[in-house]
């Protein structure tokens, strides 16, 4: 079926001294070739003849090529041999079966050099020229499945064993098709499950969200990692992040139960057995002047499937249309937070969109930079 069953080609040193050789079987050019009898000959006879008899001459010094390239196991022969019958092709000769082999030896020479997608595509060539080429149809089927093209292989096997029932080659590869494909579906179904069970949690927590009437949207600042978690009783705990505009500082309240009150957090923090605040020099955060605000409508909230994929570190490209509006029904605006309320209460308000997690802005009562951070002459958004 094949040239050669042989596919051990290995590198070795060239074939050379090409003295005592005619001219049609040197393996490399020697010096002062155009000098050589032979090889004038040949030119002065390549000249004269037609695209059919070169490309004849072409075929055969692709052959020789070949031969000599097999038995010494001469990687270089072996694509002067794939150059010899490219050059008969390009003769565009009107033999058929003479471009029928060109094609057929190329793909050969391919398979044994690893070049599957040239094998196949000269395969497939050759099988425009002659679709009952079952050399053809072996080599494309071959170097199809070294692709992993497998339906492009299933056809050439199914083309061929229709010409062929018994061919033992074609079978073969049929066998290692149908393993090739067990093998794909078998891992992808493997990745399919672990990315279902990696997911799972994200799903899991997805669904409390949801159930428990939360809205997100994508972050307003860096979250990294932060995410809520639901304890053995069923209660939301949430990673809450505080922002202080007037100097940069923030805080980061890492469990914050959906039931504990605002003020109970505040009382912690600002009360009088709090520690001093470094950055607070003129003592106006104090608990009595802390007021805490949040964004309404902060973005356009997540549908269920994008929360799960935020949850599990993957969110949503974002949408300039999507974000805080400063006009219209849905606007964004500052909403002072009632101290006295849960955490659930206060995320639980009809324009409150959480943004990545509970995100609120810290600002101290009766001051001139909350007077002009609410008068939004300090644009945040």
């Amino acid at each position: 079926m094949s040239d050669s069953d042989s596919e051990d080609i290995t590198p070795s040193q060239p074939v050379n001294d090409n003295a005592d050789l005619p001219a049609l079987f040197w393996d490399s050019m020697p010096d002062n070739a155009e000098e050589h009898p032979d090889y004038i000959a040949m030119k002065a006879l390549e000249e004269e003849s037609t695209p059919e008899e070169r490309a004849e001459n072409f075929k055969q010094q692709g052959n020789n090529k070949l031969r000599v390239g097999l038995k010494s196991k001469n990687r270089l022969l072996l694509r002067e041999a794939v150059e010899a019958y490219t050059k008969g092709l390009a003769l565009k000769c009107s033999d058929t079966q003479l471009n029928l082999a060109l094609h057929n030896n190329r793909a050969h020479v391919h398979s044994l050099l690893g070049n599957w997608r040239s094998a196949l595509q000269d395969s497939l060539a050759a099988l425009q020229l002659e679709p009952a080429s079952i050399k053809a149809v072996f080599r494309g089927a071959r170097a199809a499945l070294k692709l992993g093209q497998w339906d492009v292989c299933g056809q050439l096997l199914q083309q061929g064993l229709a010409l062929e029932p018994e061919a033992a080659e074609l079978l073969q590869i049929q066998q290692e098709l149908a393993a090739s494909r067990k093998q794909h579906e078998d891992q992808q179904a493997a990745q399919a499950a672990a990315r279902e069970a990696a997911l799972a949690p994200s799903r899991k927590l997805a669904a409390a969200i949801v159930l428990k009437g939360y809205r997100l949207t994508l972050p307003e600042v860096h979250v990294g990692s932060k995410q809520p978690y639901v304890d053995k009783q069923g209660a939301l705990h949430w990673p809450v992040m505080l922002l202080y505009p007037e100097t940069g500082q923030q805080d980061v309240i890492e469990d914050w139960h959906e039931e504990d009150l605002v003020a109970e957090h505040l009382d912690v923090m600002f009360g009088p057995d709090a520690p001093s605040i470094d950055w607070d020099t003129a003592g106006e955060y104090s608990r009595q002047r802390v007021q805490l605000y949040y964004l309404s409508n902060a973005g356009q909230p997540l549908e269920q499937d994008q929360l799960v994929g935020a949850l599990h570190g993957k969110w949503p490209e974002r949408d300039p249309q999507a974000g805080p509006k400063r006009y219209g029904s849905s606007s964004s605006h500052w909403v002072p937070v009632d101290e006295s309320l849960s955490l659930r209460q206060v995320l639980l308000a009809p324009d409150h969109v959480i943004p990545g997690v509970p995100l609120f802005w810290v600002l101290a009562r009766d001051t001139q930079y909350q007077a002009r951070f609410l008068a939004e002459e300090l644009r945040r958004f």
